[in-house]
């Protein structure tokens, strides 16, 4: 069978996507799956369209929910064609009946059992609705994913496109607003660092992004990793939580291996929330003595900041921007808090009426729109509270300041070059998601009026 895999990007007029790209390794690693006699090729919607003329049998669609209104217009396009179309991820996941009413066939989970099973019984006419895994994958052994299949990443970013690398999978944290631990599995499992390293090994590309959900929670295997990494000579990324910054050991090895910067969650500024939210409680390390760490090693920090729990109140907007200053993140990222399904969150504000839209991710809405009603603050005193925030910490002024809370990484050319390429265009993202309307600014939502 001629088999296509698609990844999906957004594309509304509205939005506009983020300076920094990936090449993913979901796809290529699903291509390595995927048995000889079969011809696969590979769409990322953030490189490359699609060409809908190519000859195709099978089309694989990879869902997230912010892309969904997208995936299902690539799908109804394919079967128009009569091309059998599957779909994968987190959103046909845990919303498997509504995307099967937009495919022939829905993967649950992790694919490495599914995907041969479901080709198998496709190339015999018989494929079926569902396919799960009978039980949680041993990454151990996994094969190298096709990096030779995805399409061009030569581009005029402000950084080099990294090639993504997994080094396990699932998370133990369960943090409510999080679906990772429903879709992947609460147990946390490690990749063979020899496996790690032999797949870097095979890339052609000295730079690396480390897709993990939550990067080095077994520190003794991470310090074997990274330590294994140093003679490699690559420079990587990766995402994480605050904790990582409580073990100066890790933070060495981290930096010795080739670390320029990381994703942490923050979420938010304020204790009550703080408590909450499971991977950051129970912190053995205040915020600002983590970010001391962080550049002290040399890392460049995007520190991400969700608006709108329940335990916030309207102190959380300057007090997350004293923060950002005082601290000098590198870039801040700034999102209201979204209920996605699959998510303890979304059933939470579901069963206490606090939703204004039950399938909201169907009116396409582009990010930071507010689709629930606050309990710490009014609708319209969270947005307003948002869009002070942005403005501020991505003024002109701010971001000069920042910069001048000089990190090492900084003083290199294209340290300066990255840290003003990605702010400039965070700021102009984020000032233009502020045009966008907000369908529920005013707005109450009376117990049990949850509109469909």
């Amino acid at each position: 069978m001629k088999i296509k895999l698609i990844a999906p990007r957004e594309q509304r007029e509205d939005t506009l996507s983020s300076p920094f790209k990936l090449q993913r390794v979901n796809l290529p690693l699903l291509a390595a799956l995927t048995p000889p006699g079969h011809t696969v090729a590979i769409v990322d919607e953030a490189f490359a369209p699609d060409d809908m003329s190519q000859e195709v049998d099978l089309v694989g669609i990879t869902v997230m929910t912010d892309v969904v209104p997208r995936a299902y217009d690539i799908a109804y396009a394919y079967r128009r064609k009569g091309v059998k179309v599957v779909m994968g991820g987190i959103h046909p996941t845990v919303l498997s009946g509504e995307a099967l009413e937009h495919a022939d066939s829905v993967v649950l989970g992790e694919a490495e059992d599914s995907w041969p099973r479901l080709l198998s019984d496709a190339a015999l006419g018989r494929m079926q609705r569902l396919y799960q895994a009978g039980k949680m994958t041993d990454i151990m052994g996994l094969p190298k994913p096709r990096r030779d299949l995805f399409p061009g990443t030569i581009g005029k970013g402000h950084i080099p496109v990294p090639v993504g690398v997994e080094t396990s999978r699932g998370c133990p944290n369960d943090c409510e607003f999080c679906s990772i631990s429903r879709t992947l599995g609460s147990q946390y499992r490690v990749r063979p660092a020899r496996e790690v390293i032999a797949e870097i090994e095979a890339i052609d590309s000295p730079y690396i992004f480390f897709v993990d959900d939550a990067l080095a929670l077994n520190r003794k295997e991470a310090k074997k990793l990274f330590t294994e990494m140093i003679p490699l000579r690559r420079l990587w990324l990766g995402q994480g939580t605050v904790s990582l910054a409580e073990d100066p050991e890790l933070l060495r090895l981290m930096r010795r291996s080739g670390c320029l910067g990381l994703l942490i969650g923050f979420e938010s500024v304020q204790k009550a929330t703080q408590n909450e939210v499971r991977k950051i409680k129970n912190l053995r390390i205040d915020f600002y003595e983590a970010m001391r760490r962080f550049h002290d090693e040399g890392f460049g920090i995007l520190g991400a900041f969700v608006l709108g729990f329940d335990h916030e109140n309207r102190d959380v907007f300057d007090q997350t921007l004293e923060f950002i200053m005082k601290s000098s993140i590198d870039c801040a990222e700034l999102r209201i808090l979204t209920p996605y399904p699959g998510t303890r969150l979304y059933d939470r504000l579901l069963s206490d009426g606090r939703l204004f839209e039950q399938n909201w991710w169907l009116r396409g809405y582009p990010p930071d729109t507010l689709l629930y009603q606050p309990r710490g603050m009014t609708a319209d005193e969270l947005l307003n509270g948002f869009a002070r925030l942005n403005r501020q910490a991505y003024s002109i002024g701010a971001i000069t300041r920042r910069f001048f809370g000089m990190t090492p990484w900084k003083r290199t050319l294209l340290g300066c070059q990255v840290y003003a390429g990605i702010n400039l265009a965070t700021r102009k993202r984020y000032f233009k998601g502020l045009q966008n309307p907000q369908p529920y600014a005013g707005a109450s939502n009376p117990k049990g009026r949850c509109r469909p």
